[in-house]
């Protein structure tokens, strides 16, 4: 049962009523709430990002000076770096993806590096109806054309040649794949963090199912950056789907 709403400790710690209500609504006490504050940090939600990237009110100025922000800091800890490691990296450079492909020996990827297309690049373009720029198919493919071939043709096959196909297909994701991604409600690119470290969509389907999180909630927790683990913490305090959901909204655009 989940202890009402008291102001007492949060007037007490110099925080207006209003203000406080939502620090409480986030599961964050008067004294937490204080100490996020003293550092800089005035919403309850994005204290709650760092919190999740185990940044602390003690080390959010150092996560700061290096230009990361809440959604990058939970990225970084999605991709198993510590604080001092992503900060690190991020000085050198390196954005999490590229870090995490260094930390497995592969070279790392660089989205707007392009490769050349190809013979299959033809191949495909006669598929799509030749030159003629009002076919679908054919402006899908010219927007694509540094993608693997293999993977156009089965959106292509598909038909399936929409900007959301194309948001999958940038990520080297193939048409039956994304759609089982799109039925775990994940988009393209926190599907292409699961993707990137060797996991199929049943394999994260099944990582969560055994750690109890329902299933309609999968997204909501994994898209704001939440292990399964977490995600069970979290719910055990009484933080709801729909706030971890505000949470992945506040990622996409931080």
């Amino acid at each position: 049962m989940t202890t009402p709403f008291d102001p007492a400790p949060y007037e007490a710690a110099g925080i207006p009523p209003a203000e406080a209500h939502r620090w409480w609504t986030w599961r964050l006490t008067a004294e937490q709430a204080s100490a996020w504050r003293r550092a800089g940090v005035t919403d309850p939600a994005q204290a709650t990002q760092w919190s999740t990237a185990h940044v602390t009110p003690g080390t959010v100025g150092e996560c700061r000076a290096a230009g990361m922000t809440a959604s990058e800091a939970l990225l970084w800890h999605e991709y198993e770096f510590g604080l001092a490691d992503a900060i690190a990296l991020k000085h050198q450079g390196h954005t999490p993806e590229q870090a995490y492909d260094l930390k497995r020996g592969r070279k790392p990827r660089d989205a707007d590096d392009p490769t050349a297309p190809g013979d299959a690049f033809t191949s495909l373009m006669a598929f799509a109806g030749g030159g003629d720029p009002r076919d679908r198919a054919h402006r899908f493919i010219t927007r694509l054309g540094n993608t693997d071939a293999l993977v156009i043709y089965s959106y292509c096959g598909a038909d399936w040649v929409d900007d959301e196909a194309a948001a999958w297909a940038r990520h080297n994701v193939d048409a039956p794949t994304a759609r089982m991604w799109q039925e775990l409600g994940l988009k393209p690119s926190e599907a292409a963090r699961y993707i990137q470290r060797g996991l199929t969509p049943m394999a994260v389907a099944r990582e969560w199912w055994r750690a109890g999180i329902p299933f309609e909630e999968t997204a909501s927790w994994a898209g704001a950056g939440l292990t399964p683990e977490e995600a069970v913490a979290q719910r055990a305090k009484g933080v709801t789907a729909e706030q971890a959901e505000t949470l992945r909204t506040l990622r996409d655009h931080g």
